[in-house]
Parts: C-alpha cells; sequence; structure tokens
C-alpha cells in the first residue's frame, strides 16, 4: 500500500488531473486553429459609383432557352430588302441550301424574323439561334465604334433557341457564333443612345448616393474557406465559381468590423479559423493577403 510521505500525495493520484488539463490545452488550441501564416492588408482608394457605371456597360446575353417554333413560325423572313416567306425559305432542303448545315442566327422581330435591327440602349434584343446539333458554341459581340469583342461559350440543344441581348453601348455591333469551327451568318444592330431624361434636380444621384468599401481576401495557401462579418456569412471563395483562395464582397457601412476566415476539410469540420478586427472606411478597397 501506497502511503503519502511528507504530507504529499503520490504523483499517480494526480494522474486523472493531468489528463483533464492536458485535454483542455488541446481544446484551447485547436479553437485557435492552426498556424495561419503570413497576412498582411493593404488599403486603396476605390470609386464604386465608377464601378458600377462600368459594371452597367457589359452587355448582357441570356442563357439559350429551347424555342418550339411550331406554331410560331414566323410570317416572313427579312433578308437585306428582300421578304421571303418562311415556308419557302425552310422548304429549299440543304441541299441547294448548303447553309442549312451551320448555326443559323435571327432577330426575332414580331412575326418577322431579320438579320438587322436599330436598337437604343438598354434594350433587350430576342434572338433566335437555330444549331444543327447539341453541343458548345462560342459566341461573338463585336462592337465596331468601340473596337471591343465580348465572348460567350454556351451551351445549346439541337434546334432552335431563344436568347436576350441587353444592348448597352451605343454604335454598330455584330453577332457571330462559331461551333466545331464553322462560322454562322452575322446580325447586325446599330444601337443608339437613349433620349435625354428630365431630372427635376439638378443633383447628380450618383454623386450624392452613400460610399461603400470593397474587401478582397486573396491566398495561395488555403482553400476552401468562409468568409463571415460580425458573424454573419458573407462569401467564401467559391462563390464566383472557382475554388482558387480569393474572395470579395462588398460592405455598406464603415466603422470596425471583424472579418472571420474559417477553413474547413472535405467533411466539412473547421480546421483553420481566424479573425481581423479592422477599422473600415467608405470608398476604399482592402485587401487581406494571407501566405
Amino acid at each position: 500500500m501506497m502511503r503519502t510521505i511528507f504530507g504529499i500525495r503520490p504523483l499517480s493520484s494526480f494522474a486523472p488531473l493531468l489528463a483533464a488539463l492536458a485535454f483542455a490545452i488541446f481544446l484551447a488550441a485547436t479553437a485557435q486553429g492552426m498556424p495561419t501564416g503570413n497576412q498582411t492588408w493593404s488599403e486603396e482608394p476605390w470609386d464604386a459609383a465608377a464601378q458600377d457605371i462600368q459594371a452597367a456597360a457589359a452587355p448582357a446575353l441570356s442563357s439559350p432557352m429551347p424555342f418550339n417554333i411550331s406554331g410560331y413560325e414566323p410570317s416572313t423572313i427579312l433578308l437585306g430588302d428582300s421578304k421571303i416567306n418562311f415556308s419557302d425559305y425552310a422548304s429549299q432542303g440543304p441541299e441547294p441550301k448548303p447553309e442549312l448545315k451551320m448555326a443559323e442566327l435571327w432577330i426575332l422581330e414580331g412575326d418577322a424574323w431579320s438579320r438587322y435591327k436599330r436598337s437604343t440602349v438598354g434594350d433587350e434584343v430576342d434572338l433566335v439561334f437555330r444549331m444543327p446539333a447539341y453541343g458548345k458554341a462560342d459566341v461573338y459581340l463585336i462592337s465596331y465604334a468601340n473596337s471591343s469583342i465580348e465572348h460567350w461559350n454556351l451551351n445549346f440543344q439541337e434546334g432552335y433557341s431563344l436568347l436576350k441581348l441587353t444592348a448597352s453601348k451605343t454604335g454598330r455591333q455584330f453577332i457571330i457564333l462559331t461551333a466545331k469551327n464553322v462560322p454562322s451568318n452575322a446580325l447586325m444592330i446599330d444601337v443608339s443612345a437613349p433620349p435625354a431624361a428630365l431630372h427635376n434636380s439638378p443633383v447628380d444621384v450618383m454623386a450624392a448616393a452613400p460610399g461603400r468599401t470593397k474587401v478582397a481576401i486573396v491566398s495561395e495557401r488555403i482553400r476552401g474557406y468562409d468568409v463571415y462579418v460580425d458573424g454573419v456569412f458573407y462569401s467564401s471563395d467559391i462563390a464566383d465559381g472557382k475554388l482558387d483562395g480569393n474572395a470579395s464582397f462588398i460592405l455598406r457601412r464603415d466603422g470596425k468590423h471583424t472579418i472571420t476566415i474559417s477553413e474547413r476539410d472535405g467533411q466539412g469540420n473547421t480546421i483553420n479559423k481566424n479573425e481581423h478586427a479592422k477599422e473600415f472606411k467608405m470608398n476604399t478597397a482592402y485587401t487581406l493577403k494571407i501566405n
């Protein structure tokens, strides 16, 4: 039987306490997360209003929607100054009309299809694409006046599809599609500026709009993380469709905020979590680099 010597209990009697203490230290270390590496903040002026104008200037093209033209056939095909009955145009067949083997593009206007249209900035233009086969195709919007090219890579079903293009730039624009390196016909749209709007107030609305703050997180080390602002989920590095370690979001209030970055493993468990309490100013872009 072990006895107490000089009032000191045997070491073995402290084993449960030591185990509990070690477990508590382990939990504390786990809560702090894994080593976070080097983390640095940078900032620069940011014009939110200019960013909005630039985003608004980008043309928008909807995804293709299957379009069953049965019962919705155009009464007229417009080719330049010529008007052709659609049934006559479609009945020519692929032999005398080999272009039926490639994609065809049309502009839908009422009960007529054409390849030219006059439009105004902000208008929606209905486009009809006929694809000879299922698959991916590249759509190009070429702006002659602005010397710019917009590109979309889209999935199409065989047959007819309906797309909507929102005109955003003035001048002459061309639309063309290529599938399996075979080009379609081209569409031409002349886009004019909208009529000047009347304002009851001389105040520039964009100039009077409240500022905002842009925050970006860039990391080459961590992937698969969520971002919380003051405990509320805001973004993740997969929000833009790419698991690349980059995330960005907009703060609409200045002042002090706590940015929490929570990294998870494949099972959804938190493996790295760190917080950044920082003062943010309006009309400023902040970048947090994690290496």
